[in-house]
């Protein structure tokens, strides 16, 4: 059963969470909290949240993301800084 907006409703079930889950209250500030909110707020129907298999999941897959996009971003500067010495010996032979 969804129950219906209103701003009372709201501030409680925020400041109930931040008691039970232990966060700092400016979590409530925080962008990614209020994007979070706002897209919940277009449900029709309430909202399903992930268990914590599917969060897990979710999470490690984004980790291993980040960490091949970094491996691509190191291995792009560690080639240019391998071959950089070779390419200005090469544009300063052209004065010669």
């Amino acid at each position: 059963q969804v129950v219906s907006y209103s701003d009372k409703l709201f501030k409680a079930a925020a400041i109930e969470w931040l008691i039970a889950m232990d966060q700092l209250i400016q979590a409530l500030e925080h962008a990614k909290f209020k994007d979070m909110i706002d897209m919940a707020a277009h449900a029709t129907n309430g909202i399903k949240i992930p268990g914590r298999k599917t969060t897990c999941a979710e999470i490690m897959c984004i980790f291993k993301n980040h960490l091949t996009k970094l491996k691509v971003t190191l291995n792009v500067c560690l080639l240019i800084l391998t071959i950089s010495p070779y390419i200005i010996r090469w544009v300063f032979s052209w004065d010669e």
